[in-house]
């Protein structure tokens, strides 16, 4: 569509002109065309012009001067100098200068005038013009009816496709793909970003080109254009425009701004749809944690319209989001950002897990009311070792995203109907809490698991726990020697290994005899009966305590 010098010559009054330099420069783009009548013309000029001239008015410039000329020129981006040779030579220095800048020189007949030059240019600037202008608003008006009919980005991206005769997708912030008219775009290898490339720079939104390898299409390179759309909340998604049947022209950049608009008013508008649903959800889910339901029926009735299927069983799992450092909320801007970009993750992380799942998030919480099912009513560990993988895998989506912050999972019992998910919530927030003090900020806690530590949960002060350390572990506590260390450790060891000396020894690393001698030294110490039953069971329940007021202190 763009008016080129090569479509220049190709007009009758340049028919018989000579290209004297420059010749490999003649797709150079015309933006228009003028008479020099003095070298200031250079002041006037706005780039993209093509000059006539006789050179008369640089007649008396020496070569320096004729080739600095040139330079000012191309510095303003002249398409072409065409010269009619009236008396004054031509010569090889201002055709070699232009020739090395990029600016074709032509000879014309000094037979034809310069008026007869111009207004065939004109006339097609402005017809291409005009054509650009219609075929604008017969994109945007094909856009815009798309945006006013709803029909969303699916049909958005297929338009786009039928339009520049190449593949489209639209990938999310974290680049998985959104909608793709064919299935080799959602995945490629990146070969390499190309940050500015000539031929597209008519795309007046930000972008970038990138070069690419597809699977299914082996041995070849491909080159992409990837056009970052950016909505509300900074949240950004990519549209992506594959080169492969043809590259994209002047006209297919047209389609591409227009589609561009109309994906970023179709994403404004999900926004806003999706944050009135949120607070719907969230108010919904808060009802029935908080236990006070009003009426099941308005429960059932909002739960159909945002089509949540509250039949079954489900389990309450809250997703805790900790700062890793004190670094990642040095100021309130970062921390602000970091708490939505990570709440942004986590909720697609787990939405991809569980898509159509309930799922609400709230400060640095997402709540999850997961649905399972038990085999028979003694089956707990089948679900809870299902949510457990799926947590660890969520857990690893945002690690890898997001490196300042860590994920925390706190799993509730399962609740037989919705009336219970109050009582569930309640224990996946004490499995939080206490898996928190005794695991740390990445820990996975099913409260079922907690076993004796869910009394814990019970106690606003936990010093008071120091009560349940037995008075044969307290002498161990209070042994004065260094290795007292080593003899804590080894007592736990061996209790957890069910008494088992050479087990013991593995897991420590160290040989079986020191084992028995640091055993041996306990006994000493403490006078622990290891055949008594009630007694090694609270030694362990003193060293879980121990532990647990451990973490308490490094809070």
């Amino acid at each position: 569509m763009e008016f080129k010098v090569s479509d220049l010559l190709n007009l009758a009054p340049l028919q018989n002109a000579i290209v004297l330099g420059g010749e490999r420069f003649l797709n150079n783009d015309v933006s228009g065309i003028t008479i020099m009548e003095g070298p200031d013309i250079v002041e006037w000029i706005k780039g993209g012009e093509v000059i006539l001239t006789s050179l008369y008015s640089i007649r008396s410039f020496n070569d320096k001067e004729q080739i600095e000329f040139i330079e000012s020129l191309a510095r303003k981006k002249v398409s072409a100098l065409v010269i009619k040779n009236l008396d004054t030579d031509i010569s090889n220095p201002l055709v070699g200068a232009a020739e090395q800048l990029g600016m074709p020189v032509i000879q014309m007949s000094k037979e034809i005038p310069f008026i007869d030059v111009m207004y065939p240019v004109m006339g097609e600037l402005f017809n291409r013009q005009v054509k650009k202008l219609q075929y604008y608003k017969e994109i945007h008006d094909r856009f815009t009816e798309i945006s006013l009919a709803d029909k969303g980005i699916d049909s958005i991206i297929a338009t786009l496709s039928d339009l520049i005769g190449n593949p489209v997708a639209l990938f999310d912030r974290n680049f998985h793909c959104i909608v793709s008219t064919v299935p080799y775009l959602e995945t490629f290898e990146l070969v390499e970003k190309v940050h500015f490339y000539e031929e597209t720079i008519n795309i007046k939104y930000p972008h970038y080109r990138q070069i690419v390898k597809y699977q299914e299409i082996p041995n070849q390179k491909s080159h992409q254009i990837v056009v970052p759309l950016e909505t509300i909340n900074h949240i950004k998604t990519y549209l992506l425009i594959g080169e492969i049947n043809k590259s994209l022209e002047e006209l297919d950049f047209i389609a591409v701004e227009n589609s561009a608009n109309a994906l970023s008013l179709e994403l404004v508008k999900q926004f806003a749809v999706s944050e009135v649903e949120k607070k719907f959800k969230n108010d919904l889910v808060d009802e029935l944690i908080s236990g006070k339901i009003r009426s099941m029926q308005s429960i059932y009735e909002k739960a159909n319209v945002i089509s949540w299927d509250f039949e079954g069983s489900f389990v309450a799992v809250l997703f805790k989001i900790h700062p890793l450092t004190e670094t990642s909320y040095s100021k309130e801007s970062n921390k602000s950002n970091l708490l939505d970009r990570s709440h942004a993750a986590l909720y697609d992380a787990v939405n991809h897990y569980l898509p159509g799942g309930i799922i609400t998030n709230k400060g640095n919480m997402v709540t999850v009311l997961w649905k399972v099912k038990k085999k028979n009513e003694y089956d707990d560990k089948s679900w809870r070792k299902g949510v457990q993988k799926t947590a660890a895998n969520i857990q690893h989506i945002i690690e890898k995203q997001i490196q300042d912050v860590a994920v925390q999972v706190g799993i509730g019992n399962v609740a037989e109907s919705i009336i219970e998910i109050s009582k569930s919530y309640k224990e996946a927030q004490d499995a939080l809490d206490v898996g928190e003090k005794l695991n740390g900020q990445k820990s996975i806690t099913a409260f079922a698991e907690l076993g004796i530590f869910r009394l814990l949960s019970q106690f606003d002060d936990p010093q008071v726990l120091t009560q349940f350390i037995p008075q044969s572990l307290q002498r161990l506590l209070e042994y004065p020697q260094s290795n007292r260390t080593d003899l804590l450790v080894t007592l736990q060891t061996f209790l957890e290994c069910q008494q088992n000396a050479s087990k013991t020894a593995k897991v420590l690393f160290i040989h079986y005899k020191s084992v028995m001698y640091r055993l041996d030294r306990i006994k000493e110490i403490t006078g622990i009966n290891f055949d008594d039953s009630e007694e090694t069971l609270s030694v362990q329940v003193g060293l879980k305590i121990i532990n647990f007021l451990k973490r308490e202190r490094e809070k």
